[in-house]
């Protein structure tokens, strides 16, 4: 991009709109019409605590992962437009620095009861929504994957086929909503509850690390992204509270 895009940040405008409208329903579908309320214990003294902590991962999430976006854009993979600013967010920037907030406030707070399940299935949502954005803006969006010779590449605008990686992201985050899902409604359902959102940040960063070496970000130390980076604590993470848990 040369200039300022506008059809590119209509369309982003748009669907990040949609994304987070339909997480929001989501979340609240899940809230009042799956989930019970003795399975989900309040772990807040107050109301106002809840807002607080709400505001908290909701803010830390949207600043960092449009910070640490911006910084890769600007300073490691070259996408710095020749008139001026781009600014982009992460939805894994966004993500890791959820996961980051949210336990620094439960620590201050003394909050030990998991939190994440109820933002899951909103998260899925959102990030597929997201992806169907990236989809439609092509090249655009700078998510797609490094030039292949395999029958799913696609064409992207360029001539070049490449990796769909935002295809491969829906189809792998479709299929863990689904497994999760089919979890709520057997005898593992309690399991689910308190151990599905680590599961998710486990699988969803396994996938970002390892379709790091097919996207043409530029690397820092031992041909790793900033994605990649960031996706090696939050799998330890997962595994350490899903250690923990059981």
């Amino acid at each position: 991009m040369s200039s300022f895009d506008f059809d590119y940040w209509h369309i982003k405008i748009l669907y990040d709109l949609t994304g987070y409208l339909s997480a929001f329903w989501v979340t609240w579908f899940f809230y009042t019409k799956v989930f019970r309320r003795d399975e989900l214990p309040n772990p807040f003294s107050s109301k106002n605590e809840k807002i607080e902590y709400m505001l908290s991962v909701i803010a830390g999430a949207m600043l960092w992962g449009i910070l640490i976006s911006t910084f890769d854009g600007f300073m490691i993979s070259g996408r710095n437009p020749e008139n001026g600013i781009l600014i982009s967010k992460s939805i894994a920037g966004a993500l890791f620095w959820w996961v980051i907030t949210a336990e620094i406030y439960k620590y201050f707070h003394k909050i030990k009861i998991p939190t994440g399940i109820l933002f899951l299935p909103g998260i899925i949502i959102w990030i597929c929504i997201g992806r169907i954005g990236a989809i439609i803006t092509w090249l655009r969006d700078f998510t797609y994957g490094t030039p292949t010779m395999l029958p799913w590449g696609i064409d992207f605008g360029d001539n070049i086929k490449r990796h769909p990686t935002m295809i491969h992201e829906m189809i792998i985050l479709i299929l863990f909503f689904l497994i999760f899902c089919i979890g709520l409604s057997g005898k593992e359902r309690k399991w689910w509850i308190n151990n599905g959102f680590y599961l998710f940040v486990i699988i969803y960063f396994l996938y970002r690390f390892f379709v790091g070496f097919i996207q043409p970000y530029s690397t820092w130390w031992f041909w790793l992204s900033t994605y990649q980076f960031i996706s090696i604590p939050m799998i330890v993470y997962g595994i350490f509270m899903l250690t923990k848990k059981s």
